[in-house]
């Protein structure tokens, strides 16, 4: 009951000046609501008088407090929601006017932009519950009363609604999905009106004096998560129309003055806190794109212009913004956010092809650019980011244009020196700079630029300690692997002979000044050299500087003349060229021994500094030495200096000495040791492992691969022997067994095998650890082909685990943890190079071992030692005839392995895997000793011994070894031996043992009850139970049992499970495997009369239970139904091939149709022998769907995988009947669809390429009948590459998506790796090949090609391919276009000239005509016509 009584009393009500209209009653937004929602109470125009009261309180109390104001109440705003929203249903119940009559006249005459600009600005002052349920209201009004009240508002009205919006936004913190929906409809009323409106220029002030700093923040503010994302993008997009729409363009363009948006910019930073890093290349990015929009409405096209001018405009505009942007960056502190977005603008530069040389301000921007970044690299303190992006800034300057970066690359060279952080930005610069080199065949150049950057520089080099300077040096980037890699690569390649000549001279040169400047630095360190000369001379250099300084200029210089000299194109150069380089590099050869044989004289001699300097020399030398001495590009003479060998095996044994040096020493000692006496190549060699012994710990040792980083401290010497060892097995085994004593070579392996290869300890990090460094040099063919290391390396093995022919009772601990150490490391060890002996030896160790460990508790690493164990007893055993145990003992074997009960755990689940394995090999091995006649009785007893697992089948510990055991002899039975070929003894036992397990099994799987909610043990129980009972049901079908009554089981817990409707949780999946594998074996067992009734079951279970499986479950039961299709008879397998057949045709879900599809493959894939089925029926049923195409994109691509396995596989038995099916499918594939998919689906379009070429290249006997079909479904394939024309309309971006398939998206094109799939199909066009078919291989087959049967079809495919490329709604990408070129004449070969002509007369237009001609002179260009 309402608290008026007379529609006139409402009206009155609402219009009173006091609220509540009587004292002590309602207040007026209860009578409305009373009113409303009483739907008998008579009132003219109900809606309509509601609406415009609330209107006009919005608008004359907006401003009041939020107590009482109507616009922050959400009461008002619920009311008017269920007024506009209900009321053309009470319109047409009560026959009064609909809204759309009255209600855009009612906003018309009553504002109603001042309420939402009210609500916007002071919803951020409400708290968070009133302001949710208020921004549901407000949103479902909006969405009906905005677009209509927009129609009646200026842009500059909805304006100030925007920004109103965009700073409620930016001041709610927990923004909400019901203002992001007001914030769309706004921003999009917006755009719509600053599109129609005259009045940019006044409306872009506006948004600049007043929303500019709120849509700033509002543009910085991440996000990605919807609506948010829509609607942030949205409202940057609206500002950036207001900020670069043409009018205002043109007026920047015509003023030549600078736009008023950086002034406000500048001013908006200097007063706020704002970050405007992140939206200055969005800016960039969106002037750029507007200014390319309107370039016809900006430049003039007159005839009077010059070519090109048009793209000269948009470059210099877009520079100008751009040094804009540079300009606000300047003006803030230089920090890693102003240098990342100067690195992003300087890519947008690249990107939009904004430099053009011939401008002279847009250098001068770019330049200022360079400096910045040069004086950054100058900074040796402070954040190291900022040389990071100074360096991508660079890079990115490289891309612009060589030529800004290349006259500085001397001074960026030294800079790049010494940098620290990472390498990865300036690797990619120094690639840029050296693929321009490359291009340019100028490499010497860079090289010299190298070795120019390695001297002596006042204000770069020598600030730190040359010790400092060497590290750091040789860590950067200049000596990374990869920037070394690709100088050689440059070097050997695009480096000519008069340039190889030049720099390996230059490089001498260079070497010879650095060691001259060394030794007058030594002795006169005062004096100054002459006047720097502008060559690769170290003479400008100051002399002033330290020895020390000088032997750093000369080790890396050294490495890079490594490089040099080793990579020099001595294959690519004259002969007379070949011989000046050889005679220069044999001096650069003498050069270096000379320094060695001086520096070994001295060296010990020295104090600490003056020692490292000659140190670094003469570790570079040495390495220059032996770089040149391999490269064959010198003839090295033969040694003979035993004095220089004598001091440097004396140097090895000084515990000062550098371990660089070290390494380099002791590889030249190896390097010259076939050259000396055997007995002085033994002494050497003797020092050599003296040291490793000493410093040759394994534990946390890591070695990164750079020999400067190894010091003398404890861990720097277990770093450079791990350095040493390295060396050495990689390069000089084969040499240090040619002369090292048997007792040396054992010395060295034991040092080897110290190695713990399972060490727990290790420490996971990037560089070359100890163990890592033993399993290469195991798993190493090369290591195994010495002869004498494979010797003592087995000796060694002999003799660790020979403690063990004493007893397993007399093992001690120590040994048993040597031989399980030994025994690990034979896991890695090939068997073939174990002699016949020693595998029956270390075999039989194996097994006392193994019982002395089976003794102890089990733990983890027991069960790991045994784990190792039996591995290593599986390989021996697995391998041809690989013991000569005796069938005693392997009964034995047999019998121990079987006595161990564990218990589950992730340790004893590796060591039962290990367990059944070997078992498994055990009982080949001992079932084939009973092929023969035999009168040993073990076997017998262990059968006997079976016999008892029943009887704690259901304990998991039992199971795990005993029951395990029985079903891997049942299997090893059944696929290895027949039961004719043993003695009659054993058939006999095995048959008792047969009958007494199945009847102790039968009553446990006659009551199973399979319970969803039960716990994972009982599941695990049921699914050992079920597992026996399948191994029991192949036993008995291997002895030939027919009267198996208890083979009723199957169908029973099929039924169960499926009357459970259990869920496809993979915790299920061993019940629902094993029920099916019970299904399947029991059809052996079934009466003639129900074995097609127990098929139909089988298909309907496998349907019913195969979607819920786990792919790794799904092939466990595909594999147990291929070996029950293999045994089918002919008229069996029919029916079942048939039943699937109609159930493919039948109206099925899209999993069952895919389920059907997998039983299908393996029903065709594993057929009995002698049976060809066709694929006639199922590829019928594919053509036949009419929801194929519109249905899962899993059930389209199974259908495709299907038809391409098939014809790839067995394509004998396609025949001319399946083709018409194939083309039909692959037709319906790619025809025309209205509705598309989300994503485009690139596996189809392979697939459909895939099953062409197969039935190109194995069957064109068939092809050849449908050429046609082939033709059409060629042109569908060039069709579908267009890619729709940016900026169409909605129309007509239908008329082409509507020409493409369902799988294809537009917005997602096909990629380049499609077009190549393409092309390579038509290639094969004109491929030949062999024809695969059941004719007789007596017919003489000849390879031929579809090239002249498709000849008078290639014009109609080519013609597809100019259809698309004249298409004015598409595009065909260049790269695409470059990809498909090698298909296209293909075609083009195929075509006869008469074929052509009469295409350009009668099949193209003026268009087509004018392609045509351009892709036949390209063809014509490239074909070979027969001339040299």
């Amino acid at each position: 009951m309402t608290s008026v009584q007379t529609s006139q009393g409402f009206v009155r009500s609402l219009k009173a000046a006091s609220d509540p209209p009587v004292p002590g009653g309602p207040l007026k937004i209860e009578i409305a609501r009373q009113v409303w929602d009483d739907a008998a109470f008579y009132v003219p125009n109900k809606a309509e008088v509601v609406v415009e009261w609330i209107l006009n309180k919005f608008l004359k109390e907006k401003d009041r407090e939020i107590a009482s104001n109507p616009v922050l109440n959400h009461h008002f705003w619920n009311l008017l929601r269920d007024v506009i929203s209900s009321s053309d249903v009470k319109a047409q119940e009560t026959h009064t006017r609909p809204l759309k009559t009255w209600l855009p006249t009612l906003l018309s005459r009553i504002p109603f932009s001042p309420a939402v600009v009210s609500l916007l600005d002071r919803l951020g002052d409400l708290d968070p519950l009133p302001r949710l349920s208020l921004s549901q209201a407000v949103s479902a009004c909006l969405a009906i009363l905005w677009p209509l009240a927009a129609q009646k508002l200026n842009t500059e009205a909805i304006l100030e609604c925007f920004g109103a919006f965009i700073d409620a936004y930016n001041r709610s913190h927990g923004a909400d999905e019901n203002l992001a929906r007001v914030g769309m409809v706004i921003t999009s009323s917006y755009r719509n009106s600053l599109w129609n409106s005259s009045y940019k220029k006044k409306v872009y002030l506006a948004f600049l004096q007043g929303c500019l700093p709120h849509w700033l923040e509002c543009a910085t503010r991440p996000t990605s998560n919807e609506p948010y994302k829509s609607l942030l993008d949205a409202v940057y997009g609206a500002g950036a129309e207001t900020l670069f729409s043409l009018d205002i363009l043109r007026q920047v363009r015509d003023s030549r003055t600078e736009n008023n948006l950086f002034e406000t910019l500048a001013l908006v930073l200097s007063s706020s806190n704002l970050e405007i890093y992140a939206v200055l290349p969005r800016l960039f990015s969106s002037y750029i794109d507007s200014i390319k929009k309107y370039r016809g409405a900006l430049v003039s096209q007159g005839s009077t212009q010059l070519p090109g001018a048009l793209n000269a405009e948009i470059q210099s505009s877009g520079m100008q913004f751009f040094a804009s942007c540079l300009t606000l960056l300047d003006a803030r502190e230089n920090s890693a956010q102003s240098w990342s977005t100067r690195v992003t603008l300087l890519s947008l530069v690249n990107q939009e092809s904004l430099f053009n040389r011939t401008q002279e301000d847009a250098k001068i921007h770019l330049n200022r650019v360079i400096a910045q970044a040069l004086a950054t690299l100058e900074v040796k303190t402070g954040d190291g980011s900022l040389v990071i992006y100074a360096i991508e800034s660079l890079s990115a300057l490289a891309r612009i244009d060589y030529d800004l970066i290349i006259p500085l690359v001397p001074r960026i060279l030294p800079k790049l020196l010494l940098s620290q952080g990472s390498n990865a930005p300036s690797l990619a610069f120094l690639n840029l700079i050296l693929a321009y080199h490359t291009k340019t065949r100028t490499t010497d150049a860079y090289i010299e630029n190298l070795s120019s950057s390695f001297l002596p520089h006042e204000t770069t080099t020598f600030l730190g300690s040359p010790r400092e300077i060497y590290e750091l040096s040789l860590s950067g980037p200049l000596f990374e692997a990869a920037h070394l890699q690709y100088l050689s690569k440059a070097t050997r390649t695009f480096l000519t002979g008069s340039q190889a000549l030049l720099t390996t001279q230059a490089t001498y040169r260079f070497l010879r000044g650095a060691w001259d400047k060394f030794n007058v630095a030594e002795s006169e360190g005062d004096e100054r050299s002459p006047k720097r000369r502008k060559t690769m001379d170290v003479n400008g250099a100051n002399s002033t500087v330290s020895q020390g300084h000088w032997a750093v200029v000369f080790s890396l210089s050294a490495h890079i003349a490594v490089v040099a000299f080793s990579s020099l194109p001595m294959h690519a150069v004259t002969e007379a060229t070949r011989q000046e380089l050889s005679v220069v590099l044999g001096d650069v050869r003498d050069f270096a021994h000379r320094i060695v044989k001086k520096a070994m004289k001295v060296i010990r001699q020295r104090e600490d500094d003056k020692a490292w300097s000659l140190s670094i020399i003469l570790a570079a030398s040495l390495r220059l030495q032996y770089a040149l001495d391999i490269s064959g590009h010198v003839s090295s003479p033969s040694f003979d200096d035993e004095k220089l060998c004598k001091r440097i095996s004396d140097a090895i044994q000084d515990e000062k000495l550098l371990p660089e040096l070290l390494v380099e020493l002791s590889r030249f000692l190896l390097h010259v040791s076939l050259q000396r006496e055997q007995a002085a190549s033994q002494k050497a060699f003797d020092h050599v492992l003296t040291y490793l012994e000493k410093n040759f710990k394994t534990s946390k040792a890591s070695w990164s691969g750079q020999a400067h980083q190894l010091t003398l401290e404890k861990k720097g010497r277990r770093e450079s022997a791990l350095a040493l060892m390295h060396m050495i097995f990689e390069r000089w085994l084969s040499v240090i067994e040619s002369f090292a004593s048997t007792e040396q070579l054992e010395r060295l392996i034991r040092i080897m095998v110290s190695i713990n290869v399972a060490d727990s300890d290790v420490i996971s990090t990037s560089g070359l650890q100890a163990q890592t460094l033993l399993l290469q040099t195991l798993h190493s063919a090369q290591f195994w082909e010495l002869p004498k290391f494979r010797v003592v390396f087995l000796e060694y093995l002999d003799q660790v685990t020979s403690t063990l022919d004493e007893g397993a009772s007399n093992v001690s601990a120590a040994s048993m943890s040597k031989s399980v150490a030994a025994y690990r490391l034979m896991l890695i060890l090939p068997v073939e190079y174990f002699s016949r002996s020693s595998r029956a030896d270390f075999t039989r160790r194996a097994l006392v071992l193994d019982c002395r460990i089976t003794d102890l508790t089990m733990t983890a690493s027991t069960y790991e030692h045994l784990t190792i164990l039996r591995n290593f007893l599986h390989r021996v055993f697995s391998h041809n005839n690989a013991t000569d145990q005796s069938i005693q003992t392997l009964c034995e074997a047999l019998d121990h392995l079987m006595s161990l009960e564990v218990s589950l755990s992730p340790a004893s689940e590796v060591f039962v895997s290990a367990t059944m394995n070997l078992i498994e090999c055990l009982f080949i091995d001992a079932f084939k000793r009973f092929e023969k006649p035999s009168s040993d009785a073990t076997i017998l007893s262990m059968l006997r011994a079976f016999g008892q697992i029943s009887t704690n089948i259901v304990e998991p510990g039992a199971f795990i070894i005993h029951a395990r055991s029985l079903m891997r002899m049942i299997r090893v039975l059944e696929s290895d031996f027949k039961l004719a070929s043993l003695s009659s003894e054993l058939q006999s036992s095995m048959r008792q043992l047969h009958q007494t397990l199945l009847m102790s099994v039968y009553p446990q799987m006659s009551v199973l009850e399979i319970d969803v909610a039960s716990s994972a043990e009982l599941r695990e129980r049921q699914t050992n139970l079920m597992a026996l009972w399948r191994s029991l049901l192949l036993f008995g079908k291997w002895l030939g049992v027919t009267d198996i009554h208890t083979a009723s089981l199957g169908s029973q817990l099929v039924s169960k499970i499926i009357r459970e409707r259990t869920d496809s949780s993979p915790s299920l999946d061993g019940i629902r495997v094993y029920a099916l594998a019970i299904l399947l074996e029991e059809f052996h067992f079934c009466p003639e009369m129900d074995r097609i009734r127990h098929l139909d079951f089988i298909l309907a279970a496998y349907i019913s239970l195969y979607r819920k499986l786990e792919p790794s479950a799904r092939l466990q039961v595909d594999e147990y139904l291929s070996k029950t299709c293999s045994t089918l008879s002919a008229s069996e397998f029919a029916h079942i091939l048939e039943l699937s057949s109609e159930s493919l045709n039948s109206h099925c879900s899209p999993e069952e149709h895919t389920d059907l599809l997998q039983i299908s493959a393996v029903l065709l894939r594993d057929h009995p022998q002698g049976i060809q089925p066709s694929l006639n029926y199922c590829i019928n049923a594919f053509a036949g769907w009419h929801g194929l195409i519109d249905g899962p994109i899993e059930l389209r691509l199974e259908v495709l995988n299907f038809v391409a396995q098939h014809c790839s596989e067995r394509p004998a038995v396609l025949r001319l009947g399946d083709m018409g099916s194939i083309w039909t499918l692959l037709t319906r594939f790619l025809a025309g669809s209205s509705v598309h998919d989300d994503q485009t689906t690139l596996e189809i379009f392979h697939k459909i390429i895939t099953i062409i070429s197969t039935l190109i290249r194995l069957r064109r006997d068939l092809v050849t009948h449908t050429l046609p079909h082939l033709g059409s479904v060629l042109r569908q394939l060039l069709m579908s590459l267009r890619t729709v024309r940016p900026n169409l309309g909605a129309k007509q971006t239908s008329l082409v998506t509507n020409t493409q398939p369902r799988w294809l998206n537009v917005k997602h094109p096909l990629g380049v790796e499609e077009v190549k799939a393409l092309a390579r199909l038509l290639e094969t066009l004109i491929s030949k090949s062999m024809v695969r078919n059941n004719a007789s291989s007596l017919d003489i087959q000849k390879a031929e090609s579809l090239a002249k049967p498709f000849s008078k079809h290639a014009a109609y495919v080519l013609k597809a391919y100019i259809t698309a490329m004249n298409d004015p709604l598409c595009l065909l990408p260049s790269e695409h276009r470059k990809e498909l070129q090698r298909g296209l004449y293909a075609l083009c070969a195929m075509m006869s000239d008469h074929s052509r002509d009469a295409m350009m007369v009668g099949a193209l237009d003026a268009g087509g005509k004018t392609t045509m001609k351009a892709l036949w002179k390209e063809y014509e260009k490239q074909r070979y016509i027969g001339k040299g």
